[in-house]
């Protein structure tokens, strides 16, 4: 096998396959990268059994031929490496060859039969979405997946397919993360959990300004994403996700339309003293103002003021700085609404230019 590139196409795609590497298998093959030259463009793919991931770009193929290396290893070399052509070589004892201008490097590979390949996935229901949308759908739904591995149902995003909407919901029990859109090419229904670190993955593979199509694929137990490029693999996460249209709250009586920049910086800079106090942060309400307050025992408080259009009575309510943080970093558009009915009932974020997505936060005890 032999083949030259750049060095940047070859980093890129290692970048992106390499998130898929086991750290803590026992099996040497899934800490390896498998490295598959064929006529014009080379496939670089990584798994752990979980998650798999595959890439391609364009190359001089001189010789044909798989190999694997570890991932590790060989990523951190192209890395180091000046912005030039990469030659990559393999001879009859597994080892690759890496050239480029006056360096070389030899790293000492296994045979590519070892490595599991990457699970087909039925077409039993698939649709296609625009990068832009998808990696805007993730964006906004990933902030709300659990982090909780005693609760693995939480720790991924509940997908469903409805004809040609796609609704995409996310939970840690605390905050709910709902959006949904319209796809094309949709054939079938279907309600699964995807992980949410494949997402994740698949969020950083995507372009966040690109309208070309991501072709999706689900059967019982596993989905794949395909770009033009990048093809991702799952599999699934078994058991019922909860009833999350229940937390939803139906009706409002009170409303706020806050500038989305403001509301931003403010609790950013209140969230200093607020991080000393369990990360309590207070919005009160005052005719047209809303101040952000936070008040640490010997640290001191902080206090800022925005004017908002107010529908409904003053209020007073309490929330995790963070939550608002998370939701107030990922938004587009230049204001919010956000919907309550009382302290301590559930509040509701929708952008006012999105009516797509929402964000329902519970609040903290007033004190």
């Amino acid at each position: 096998m032999k083949f030259q590139c750049s060095r940047k196409d070859l980093y890129e795609a290692l970048q992106t396959v390499t998130r898929a590497v086991s750290g803590r298998s026992t099996l040497p093959i899934l800490s390896n990268v498998l490295i598959e030259p064929d006529s014009t463009v080379v496939v670089l793919a990584a798994t752990d059994l979980e998650l798999g991931i595959k890439c391609s770009f364009n190359a001089s193929v001189d010789e044909k031929g798989p190999i694997t290396v570890p991932a590790k290893t060989i990523s951190d070399i192209i890395s180091q490496l000046p912005e030039a052509d990469v030659t990559l070589a393999v001879d009859d004892r597994n080892t690759a060859v890496v050239t480029c201008r006056r360096s070389e490097y030899r790293i000492l590979g296994l045979p590519s039969e070892e490595f599991p390949p990457l699970p087909e996935v039925g077409n039993e229901v698939s649709f296609a979405i625009p990068q832009r949308l998808l990696h805007q759908m993730i964006r906004y739904t990933a902030i709300a997946v659990s982090t909780d591995d005693t609760r693995p149902i939480l720790t991924g995003i509940c997908t469903t397919l409805t004809g040609n909407k796609l609704r995409m919901a996310a939970t840690d029990t605390h905050r709910l993360a709902l959006r949904s859109c319209e796809v094309s090419e949709a054939s079938g229904d279907r309600t699964v959990i995807i992980p949410g670190r494949a997402m994740t993955e698949l969020m950083r593979a995507l372009s966040a300004d690109s309208e070309e199509p991501v072709r999706v694929r689900l059967d019982a137990n596993q989905v794949m994403f395909a770009t033009a490029s990048v093809t991702l693999v799952s599999r699934l996460i078994e058991g019922q996700f909860p009833k999350f249209e229940r937390v939803i709250p139906s009706s409002h009586t009170k409303r706020l339309t806050i500038p989305i920049g403001e509301l931003h910086q403010a609790v950013r800079r209140a969230s200093i003293v607020a991080c000393e106090a369990s990360n309590r942060i207070v919005l009160r309400t005052d005719g047209e103002n809303l101040t952000v307050t936070a008040q640490a025992g010997d640290l001191g408080n902080a206090y800022e003021e925005l004017e908002v259009v107010r529908e409904g009575d003053d209020i007073e309510i309490v929330f995790n700085y963070r939550y608002l943080l998370d939701v107030l970093g990922i938004l587009e558009g230049d204001g919010l609404y956000m919907e309550m009915t009382e302290p301590l009932a559930p509040a509701v974020i929708r952008p006012v230019d999105e009516g797509d997505y929402l964000m329902v936060i519970m609040p903290m005890q007033l004190q």
